[in-house]
């Protein structure tokens, strides 16, 4: 039967763990710098994060972990990992990652009203605010939108420019010398809002939308906020699970070396290296008296011949008393 230095499980757990770590940092990264402003808007730059912290703590542990394996070493739960115990790593993983579920959790039940709510303020400020005109005409050309819900959220707000969408002069009624203004037309949108480079995005009540997106930003982007907080949400979970079965299973078989490590008995503990420094004839026994030249070193040499023969029928037989030993050589 083939016996394994570590766990299955930790060997799986911990390539996965490593795969996950790197996956969260690249695809964290990647979101702050393709769509950081949009994770701002809506309040995910926090969940992001956290999913970049998540991958920063995940990997040193399981390169710890995998250059064990790979050296043919026991993974010990205590070893040390930089500064802190590997048990330590694993609770922060996990505490950070149980962090992420909470905020992903919330931001998945208010997130169509708060993405409503923050892309309808940008409109509002386009004109006054610059970080927020760049903002939506760059998420109008990218999602293929215009507005919040259509392009006729625009002809609400006083967005437009003064220096393109000039207004005409007011018409003078001709049976008076007063001048009556008449409101601007402000059926126009963006020119983000266009189909292609050029379109017509002036008096659309008149010469009609076909050059233009009609449908809104608002539900595509929070269908893309409800997507990248499921993908969290699914990380984080997992994380989770294989780091606390990984944990465990790492403690139980640490357990299990302790108990069952063997144990020498205690009546071998004192002579068990006699043989090693001399070699003795179990059946020897002096012929002639005339060998002892002393009968108190004579005397001293049999017991210790009768000490060495004890010890190698003790470690014949380790359950075996000293006292059932000498009963049984007599």
């Amino acid at each position: 039967m083939t016996s394994y230095i570590n766990h299955p499980f930790v060997v799986w757990g911990s390539c996965y763990l490593w795969l996950t770590a790197l996956f969260a940092i690249i695809w964290s990264l990647l979101l702050f710098v393709c769509i950081g402003d949009m994770l701002i808007l809506t309040g995910t730059d926090l969940i992001n994060a956290i999913v970049l912290l998540s991958g920063i703590l995940t990997l040193p542990a399981n390169i710890h972990i995998l250059c064990a394996i790979s050296n043919g070493k026991k993974i010990d739960y205590k070893s040390r990992v930089l500064c802190c115990p590997l048990w330590l790593c694993f609770m922060w993983i996990i505490l950070i990652n149980c962090i992420g579920v909470v905020l992903c959790a919330h931001k998945i039940a208010i997130c169509r009203k708060t993405t409503h709510d923050r892309l309808n303020n940008t409109i509002k400020h386009y004109r006054s605010i610059p970080r927020y005109k760049h903002f939506v005409d760059n998420l109008q050309w990218s999602l293929k939108c215009c507005g919040l819900y259509s392009y006729k959220d625009w002809f609400d707000y006083d967005w437009y420019d003064k220096v393109r969408d000039y207004d005409w002069d007011p018409p003078k009624n001709p049976l008076s010398n007063s001048v009556r203004f008449v409101k601007p037309l402000t059926d126009s949108v963006p020119l983000s809002c266009c189909k292609s480079g050029s379109c017509i995005a002036n008096y659309l009540l008149e010469l009609g939308t076909g050059s233009i997106n009609t449908r809104g930003c608002g539900d595509i982007m929070t269908n893309i906020m409800m997507t990248l907080m499921t993908i969290h949400i699914i990380m984080f979970v997992s994380v989770i699970t294989v780091e606390a079965i990984l944990l465990k299973v790492l403690i139980g078989s640490s357990e299990q070396t302790r108990t069952t490590s063997p144990m020498r008995p205690p009546c071998c503990k004192e002579q068990v290296h006699l043989r090693n420094i001399m070699s003795i004839k179990n059946n020897f026994r002096a012929s002639s008296t005339s060998l002892r030249l002393m009968p108190d070193e004579s005397d001293g040499y049999d017991k210790i011949v009768r000490q060495s023969v004890t010890s190698r029928d003790c470690l014949r037989h380790p359950r075996a008393s000293r006292a059932d030993l000498e009963i049984s050589r007599q």
